[in-house]
C-alpha cells in the first residue's frame, strides 16, 4: 500500500469531515471544530492518504492548548504531571480497507514523536469501551496507556449519530487512559 502520512492541513477540512462522518458518526465534528483541532494540534494531527484520498486520521491536541475547554471526563488529580504538559489523543479512525496493517499504531507513534518535540510529558485519551472486540482499549494498552477512570455515557451530550447507538443518542462508555512519555 503506497501511503503518504503527513500533518493534516486546512485544505484537508472537507475530506476530514466526510471521513469522520463515515467512521465516527454524522456530525460528530463540524468544519469549525475540525479547524480548531488542527490549530490546537500544532502539526501533531496526522492523516494517511492513498492517491489523495484520506484513509486514516489521528487527531491530536498539543499540550497547553486544550485542557481548559474540557468540562467532563478528566481526572487531572490522578495525573502525575501538570495539565499544561499533557497532550490529548482525540480520535483515531482507520477506514476498513486500510485496517489490519498497523497504520493506526504507526500514526499514533509518529504523533507521539511530534508531541515530544513540543514538550509533552504525557498523553490522555478516551478509549471507546464498546469498540468492536474492544479494539480501542487493546490498541492503547499495547502503546503503553493505562486506565485512569471510567465515564459511562461519555459522548451522550454530543448530538451526533453514533455508529453503534443511532438512532438513539450515544450511550457508549469512555475509559480515560494515560501514557507518560
Amino acid at each position: 500500500m503506497n501511503l503518504e502520512v503527513r500533518s493534516l492541513r486546512d485544505n484537508d477540512l472537507e475530506q476530514i469531515k466526510q471521513f469522520t462522518d463515515q467512521w465516527i458518526g454524522n456530525d460528530y465534528y463540524d468544519l469549525n471544530s475540525i479547524r480548531t483541532i488542527l490549530l490546537q494540534s500544532k502539526g501533531c494531527s496526522l492523516g494517511a492518504f492513498r492517491d489523495g484520498h484520506l484513509g486514516a486520521v489521528r487527531l491530536t491536541l498539543a499540550p497547553g492548548t486544550w485542557v481548559e475547554e474540557f468540562d467532563r471526563g478528566l481526572t487531572p488529580s490522578k495525573w502525575k504531571i501538570p495539565a499544561n504538559q499533557m497532550a490529548y489523543f482525540k480520535s483515531l479512525f482507520v477506514a476498513k480497507d486500510f485496517q489490519a496493517n498497523g497504520l493506526g499504531v504507526h500514526l499514533s507513534l509518529e504523533s507521539i514523536e511530534l508531541l515530544k518535540m513540543l514538550g509533552a510529558k504525557g498523553i490522555i485519551c478516551h478509549s471507546w469501551l464498546e469498540s468492536p472486540n474492544n479494539s480501542s482499549q487493546r490498541y492503547l494498552s499495547k502503546l503503553g496507556f493505562e486506565a485512569v477512570a471510567e465515564f459511562p455515557k461519555f459522548w451522550f451530550p454530543i448530538d451526533y449519530d453514533c455508529t453503534r447507538c443511532a438512532p438513539k443518542r450515544c450511550e457508549c462508555t469512555a475509559m480515560e487512559m494515560v501514557k507518560y512519555i
